[in-house]
């Protein structure tokens, strides 16, 4: 509601209609918070249904939705009507709608994001947020380190994919924040956490979330154009193709059943059994590609394993199954899952916000935002390559990917992404 109109409304109708937005605010806050932690889980259900409630009365009473217009509406629009109507042509169209909804979820909470949390202090109030989840996941990951077991690192998540996932879609604002024009104690926060969180992905061994972290290091390099962020990426790359040459160098000479104890508890994963599966996995839903290329064979990531997961399947040695493990590969996924027009359609999305946010990058004037921005062009790099291991835009993560998406429209300098009317507070 904008000011005027506020200002014309009796008093008490006024003050009721602040403390409504607050509350559906203050609980879209609450609900972002769960997101990184698998035992709130329960909490992070009923705060969507209670807030999916509110935001049903808001636009009632309102006689409107709540839309703010973005830089993506199109492309995302086009996508998620794609996906929609792909869904009478899945292999299994009840689970297909039920994943549906997961997207229209995604989609809802980026919109409450860019309407509710519009003001200045809503939009600080969120970084805290997603600062103090980065803290609290990665310094209990680091808890779990485990020499021997290194996916035993799973902080707050599931499983290691998760946590890896989640470190890289998150650790480049706190990057950003380190190599930002701020306070020295906003850069000391952002730089400790930084170490914090690369400490605990770097703990987990994954290979992929690796490679992202070393391709988030390069894009913020090619961003900021700071000597620290230059010197970061080059030390930190290096250092990371250093040492797993050295990993193999000592682990190859001998048999792993015959290798002394200091070569076995070298930290860093060597063997080549996961590449090699991942590579029979993408060429296996290659081949599906091509005869479901048009609407797919349905949306939701278990509908591969639903589909072909009972097939017999001959397995050659060194090798393992494929056909229960999904496409591992998140432009695969979509080409397999919503046909090749739905992958080109997120890509359009995925492209857009990328350039969208960097050329906002180069526009913004204060410090804050110019980090915000360049945080989530890290961040949606370092995902990008990460999805091409495996595909973990599913669950919270997925709700997280569109709650980044949502606040870095809110930061956006433009007059345009913001709207003309403001949002009260």
């Amino acid at each position: 509601m904008t000011e005027e109109r506020r200002n014309s409304l009796p008093p008490w109708l006024a003050t009721l209609s602040w403390y409504f937005d607050a509350t559906i605010r203050l609980l879209l806050l609450v609900y972002v918070a769960t997101l990184p932690f698998k035992r709130l889980l329960f909490v992070e259900r009923h705060a969507f249904i209670v807030l999916l409630g509110l935001l049903v009365i808001w636009c009632v009473v309102r006689r409107r939705l709540f839309y703010r217009k973005t830089p993506y509406d199109v492309w995302l629009l086009a996508f998620v009507l794609w996906v929609g109507l792909t869904i009478p042509f899945a292999a299994f169209p009840s689970y297909s709608f039920k994943e549906y909804g997961k997207l229209l979820q995604g989609v809802t909470t980026l919109y409450a994001v860019v309407w509710f949390l519009t003001d200045l202090g809503s939009r600080t109030v969120l970084l805290l947020v997603l600062g103090t989840s980065l803290f609290l996941v990665s310094a209990y990951g680091l808890t779990q380190f485990n020499v021997a077991d290194p996916q035993a690192i799973i902080s707050s998540f599931p499983a290691e994919v998760w946590l890896t996932t989640f470190l890289v879609m998150t650790l480049p604002y706190a990057l950003a924040a380190a190599y930002g024009d701020h306070s020295p104690i906003m850069t000391g926060v952002g730089a400790a956490l930084s170490v914090l969180a690369a400490a605990c992905l770097l703990s987990t061994q994954s290979r992929a979330g690796l490679i992202a972290f070393a391709a988030e290091l390069v894009v913020m390099a090619w961003l900021v154009r700071t000597s620290l962020a230059k010197w970061t990426a080059g030390v930190v790359t290096l250092g990371l193709v250093l040492v797993v040459l050295l990993a193999v160098w000592l682990k190859s000479p001998v048999p792993v059943a015959e290798q002394p104890a200091v070569q076995t508890s070298i930290p860093v994963k060597t063997g080549l059994a996961s590449i090699v599966h991942r590579f029979d996995i993408w060429k296996f839903t290659l081949s599906e590609i091509g005869e479901h290329w048009l609407v797919g064979v349905g949306y939701g990531g278990q509908t591969y394993a639903m589909l072909y997961g009972d097939d017999a399947e001959t397995v050659a040695p060194g090798h393992a199954a494929v056909k229960a493990q999904g496409a591992h590969n998140i432009l695969l996924y979509l080409a397999l899952h919503v046909g090749i027009a739905g992958m080109a359609l997120f890509l359009g999305f995925y492209v857009t916000l990328v350039r969208t946010t960097a050329q906002a990058y180069r526009a913004a004037a204060d410090g804050l935002s110019r980090s915000v921005l360049a945080g989530t062009v890290g961040s949606m790099g370092g995902l990008f390559v990460r999805l091409q291991f495996d595909q973990m835009l599913v669950g919270a993560l997925a709700v997280l990917f569109w709650v980044l998406v949502g606040m870095s429209v809110l930061w956006l300098p433009s007059p345009e992404s913001q709207g003309n009317e403001t949002v009260s507070s």
